[in-house]
């Protein structure tokens, strides 16, 4: 070492190249691996973003099923890219002395037909979910509709093709709008999301 410290002549072009590539080879394998932990980052990060706008998007949903408080799902308007619930009993309230005279203040529910049933449809479209027409979208989160679904299991039937009771399944397959080409470099991959719920 004391060699090359004390030398005048400085190092040879030949030193000085071998001194170059082997630096540049360490630059460029330190900047590689750099390089995909950032992008692995950033990946993980808008993921992580869709997750949390596609249970907003089935939280929304419940919540307009619960205000809805649907009575079964319409088995002839019910396909894999649609699902209709339907209200057709309506709640009331009877009080009469006749029912047991000894309690008057004792109620009696019934449940009645509606005259006219009212529907509450889901619906795939457009790479984004709509609720009796009004889309739940975001501006990040595209639904691929050739992987999404709706599908459900009857477990009470009535003759007028009305599901009573069962289990709903929301299958979504989601991606990033802004990285959903394959050649771009961070491009995600489409996942699914699937919740089921009991009605």
């Amino acid at each position: 070492m004391k060699r090359y410290v004390n030398n005048e002549n400085g190092l040879s072009l030949a030193e000085l190249l071998a001194a170059i590539a082997i630096s540049s080879f360490i630059l460029v394998s330190i900047y590689g691996v750099f390089f995909s932990g950032l992008n692995a980052y950033k990946r993980i990060f808008i993921e992580n973003q869709l997750r949390s706008e596609a249970d907003y998007i089935v939280a929304t949903i419940m919540n307009k099923l619960y205000a809805f408080a649907p009575d079964g799902i319409a088995m002839d308007q019910t396909t894999n890219a649609q699902i209709a619930f339907v209200s057709d009993k309506e709640i009331q309230f009877v009080s009469d002395e006749s029912i047991n005279p000894s309690n008057p203040s004792l109620v009696m529910i019934k449940k009645e037909k509606k005259p006219t049933p009212e529907t509450l449809t889901v619906v795939l479209q457009d790479g984004s979910i709509a609720v009796d027409g009004e889309q739940l979208h975001s501006d990040r989160l595209k639904i691929v509709a050739e992987e999404s679904e709706f599908s459900y299991t009857c477990s009470q039937q009535e003759e007028e093709k009305i599901c009573r009771s069962g289990v709903v399944t929301i299958k979504l397959a989601v991606q990033d709008r802004d990285h959903d080409d394959p050649d771009d470099l961070l491009y995600i991959k489409p996942f699914t999301l699937k919740t089921e719920f009991g009605f």
